[in-house]
C-alpha cells in the first residue's frame, strides 16, 4: 500500500506531467499554425477573366485538324461544347479526310486560350469558383469520402476512432480517418508519408482551416488543387484539369458516371489508372456510382457504362497517353497570353510529337529541337514564335547564342551573293572531283549521291545541294574578293577563307537567331528590295529540291522557298522555310557526346521540314504561297 505522501508525490508529479504535455502541445499546435497559408487556400479562386485585344482566328478555306481544335477548345475560357460548337457550323464547316480534317467555308473567330493557374513546372491547373463545380461533383465527393463534412469542424471522430481501430488490429498505419479538410491540408503542406507526427499536424491543420474558411471555400480548394494523377510528365491538378484529360469535357458537360470515375481516381489517379489498372477502376466506378445514386445525386434514368464503353474509353485514353496533345496545351500555357493561339498549340504539338519519335528511335541519344519562326514583314514579338523542346534550359540562350552546324542552308546565301557578281544560275559547271592543296592537308570536296553528269548549270547544282559546283563557283570568282562578301553577313567566318573552304558547303556555326538575320537580309532583299533572285525562284518549286520526295501533294501544289541542312553525319538537320511572309528555320541534332563513327539516318527532308509541311498544312491560316507581301 502507498502511504499518503507518496500518493500526494505521485498526483503532483503527474499534474505537472500533464502540464508538460499540455505545454508541449501548446507549442507545437502553434508552430503548425504559424506555418499554415491560409492565403494559399484563398488564392484558389480564378482571377479575373479579361479579352485580348487581338482575336485568333481560323481563315477561311483553310485546314485544321479535328483533334487539334477539340485539345484547343475544351480548354478555352467560354463554355463551349465541342461537338454542339461543330454541329452549329455545320453550314461552313466540311469534314475532310475521312473526317479527321475540317475545311472551313468561311473565316471563325476562336475563343481564347485558358491561363494556367499552376506555379509549379510540368503542372496543369484550371481554378474553378466554388458556383462553377457542378454540385453532383461536390455532393458526391462529400457522400464518398465524408458524410459529415457539413458537421464537423476539420476532424471527425467517428471516422476517427474507426481507422484507429483498424490501425491496432493490423499494428501499422493503414487508414487515417481523414476528413476532406485533412486531405486538402495533407494536398497543400504535408507529404504523403505515414507517420504519427504528420497525422497530427494535418488533424491541426484541418481544424485552423475549418475555423478560419467557410466550407464552400474549403471545397473550391479542395477541387482546384487536389492532384488527379499526371501524364507525359505534366501533372494533372484540380478537376478542371481532370475533366480535360479524361474525358476532354470542361466539368460542367460531365454526366453522372464520369463524376463517378473522377470521385474513385482521388483514391489513387495511379492504383486506378485506365491505362494499367482499369479493372480496379470499373470496381471503384460502379461501387461509386451505386452509392450516389442511393443517395438520391442523380436521376434514375442515369446507367452505369457498358463494357463497349469501358473499352472505347480505355484505347482513348491509351491513345491520349501516347499523344503529346496535352504536354502540348501546357507547354503553349507557359508562353505570352497574345501567343496562346491555335497556330501555336498545333505547331508546339508537331514539335514534341517529332521529339517523342526521336527518343523512341534513339533511345540512348539526347536529341533536341529548336525553331524560330519571325515574320519578315512585321518582326514584332506577337509574329514572332521561339521554341525549344528542353523548356528547363533558358531559351533566349539556346536561340540566340548556342551555335550549330549549318550545313547546306548556307548555299543559297552563297548563291545569292554570286549572283550579285554577276554569276547566271544559268551557266554550265562541272562537277567532277576537284582537290585543293591546303595547309592543313589535301582536300577534295565529296557528294552525297553518285549519278551526276560531269556538267551541270548552277540552276540543277542549287537544286540537287551538290558541292563541287560552289567550290568550283567561288574560286572562278576569288576565294579573297568572296571572303569579304562573305565575312559581313558571317562575322565569325575563319579566315583566310581558301585555307578553310569547306565553309561554303556549311561547315560553319551559327545560332538560330544568327542564321534567321543572314536569311532575313537575303529574303527581305529578294522580296522587297528590288533585287530580284534566281535562288528564290529555284528553290521555290518543292517538286524540284531536296524535299520533293517528301512534300506531299497538298504542299506540293504550294510554291515556297525550302532548303534542307544535313551535317555531321545526321547529327546536325535543319530546314528552312519561307512562305513569303513567315521565315520558319528548324534545327534538329544531338546534344550530348558525338561518336564520330556513329551515323544517324536523319536528314533536314525527313526531320525539321515535317513540322514545317504539317504546320503550314493545318494552322487554320492560309498559304502565302510565295507572294512577297
Amino acid at each position: 500500500m502507498f502511504k499518503r505522501k507518496q500518493l500526494l508525490f505521485l498526483l503532483k508529479i503527474s499534474i505537472f506531467a500533464a502540464f508538460l504535455c499540455a505545454g508541449a502541445f501548446t507549442i507545437f499546435s502553434y508552430q503548425v499554425i504559424d506555418s499554415i497559408e491560409i492565403d494559399k487556400i484563398l488564392k484558389s479562386s480564378p482571377p479575373p477573366v479579361k479579352r485580348m485585344d487581338k482575336e485568333d482566328t481560323i481563315e477561311q478555306g483553310s485546314l485544321v485538324k479535328v483533334e487539334d481544335l477539340r485539345f484547343f477548345m475544351v480548354w478555352a475560357k467560354e463554355d463551349l461544347n465541342f461537338q454542339d460548337y461543330i454541329n452549329e457550323k455545320k453550314e461552313i464547316i466540311e469534314e475532310v479526310e475521312k473526317g479527321r480534317v475540317l475545311y472551313f467555308k468561311e473565316s471563325i473567330t476562336l475563343p481564347e486560350l485558358k491561363r494556367n493557374d499552376c506555379s509549379e513546372i510540368y503542372c496543369l491547373q484550371s481554378k474553378l469558383r466554388f458556383s462553377e463545380i457542378p454540385s453532383l461533383l461536390w455532393k458526391g465527393l462529400i457522400g464518398i469520402e465524408d458524410y459529415r463534412f457539413l458537421d464537423h469542424r476539420g476532424i471527425d471522430p467517428r471516422s476517427l476512432l474507426r481507422a484507429l481501430w483498424h490501425d491496432l488490429k493490423v499494428l501499422k498505419l493503414e487508414q487515417g480517418g481523414s476528413t476532406l479538410t485533412q486531405q486538402l491540408a495533407k494536398n497543400l503542406f504535408y507529404t504523403n508519408e505515414k507517420k504519427f507526427s504528420r497525422k497530427l499536424k494535418e488533424m491541426i491543420a484541418s481544424t485552423y482551416i475549418e475555423y478560419s474558411l467557410e466550407k464552400e471555400q474549403i471545397l473550391q480548394a479542395y477541387f482546384n488543387e487536389v492532384m488527379w494523377g499526371s501524364l507525359q510528365g505534366v501533372k494533372v491538378k484540380g478537376v478542371s484539369a481532370a475533366a480535360y484529360f479524361y474525358f476532354l469535357k470542361k466539368p460542367y458537360e460531365l454526366n453522372p458516371f464520369e463524376v463517378s470515375i473522377l470521385i474513385s481516381l482521388l483514391k489513387g489517379p495511379y492504383y486506378y489508372s485506365p491505362v494499367y489498372k482499369i479493372e480496379r477502376l470499373k470496381d471503384r466506378s460502379n461501387l461509386v456510382f451505386n452509392k450516389l445514386r442511393t443517395l438520391k445525386l442523380f436521376s434514375d434514368s442515369s446507367e452505369p457504362w457498358t463494357k463497349e464503353k469501358w473499352n472505347s474509353w480505355q484505347k482513348e485514353i491509351s491513345k491520349r497517353a501516347e499523344g503529346m496533345r496535352f504536354r502540348s496545351i501546357y507547354l503553349l500555357s507557359k508562353k505570352k497570353r497574345e501567343k496562346r493561339t491555335l497556330g501555336n498549340f498545333v505547331f508546339i504539338n508537331l514539335v514534341e510529337e517529332l521529339n517523342r519519335d526521336l527518343k523512341k528511335q534513339y533511345p540512348k541519344s539526347d536529341f533536341a529541337i529548336k525553331s524560330l519562326k519571325v515574320n519578315l514583314k512585321n518582326p514584332d514579338e506577337f509574329n514572332r514564335l521561339e521554341y525549344y523542346t528542353k523548356i528547363e534550359r533558358d531559351l533566349t540562350t539556346a536561340i540566340e547564342k548556342e551555335r550549330h552546324q549549318v550545313g547546306s542552308t548556307l548555299k543559297p546565301i552563297i548563291y545569292g551573293m554570286l549572283e550579285k557578281t554577276g554569276l547566271d544560275l544559268e551557266d554550265i559547271i562541272e562537277t567532277t572531283p576537284l582537290t585543293l592543296n591546303l595547309r592543313s592537308g589535301a582536300w577534295s570536296p565529296r557528294e552525297s549521291h553518285g549519278g551526276i553528269p560531269d556538267k551541270v548549270s548552277l540552276k540543277e547544282a542549287l537544286v540537287q545541294s551538290l558541292n563541287r559546283p560552289v567550290i568550283r563557283a567561288v574560286m572562278n570568282y576569288g576565294f579573297d574578293e568572296f571572303e569579304k562578301i562573305l565575312a559581313e553577313a558571317i562575322p565569325t567566318l575563319k579566315k583566310p577563307l581558301s585555307e578553310y573552304p569547306a565553309q561554303l558547303l556549311g561547315s560553319v556555326e551559327l545560332s538560330l537567331e544568327e542564321l534567321s538575320v543572314v536569311y532575313g537580309d537575303f529574303l527581305k532583299q529578294s522580296c522587297w528590295g528590288g533585287g530580284k533572285s534566281q535562288v528564290l525562284d529555284v528553290l521555290s518549286d518543292p517538286n524540284k529540291t531536296t524535299i520533293r520526295f517528301r512534300v506531299g501533294e497538298k504542299l506540293g501544289q504550294m510554291r515556297f522557298f525550302g532548303k534542307t541542312g544535313t551535317s555531321n553525319n545526321g547529327y546536325d538537320s535543319w530546314f528552312v522555310g519561307f512562305d513569303g511572309l513567315e521565315l520558319l528555320i528548324t534545327w534538329v541534332g544531338l546534344e550530348g557526346p558525338r561518336d564520330r563513327e556513329k551515323e544517324f539516318k536523319l536528314y533536314g527532308s525527313n526531320s525539321s521540314f515535317l513540322i514545317y509541311k504539317n504546320y503550314y498544312q493545318y494552322r487554320g491560316k492560309l498559304f502565302n504561297e510565295m507572294a512577297c507581301q
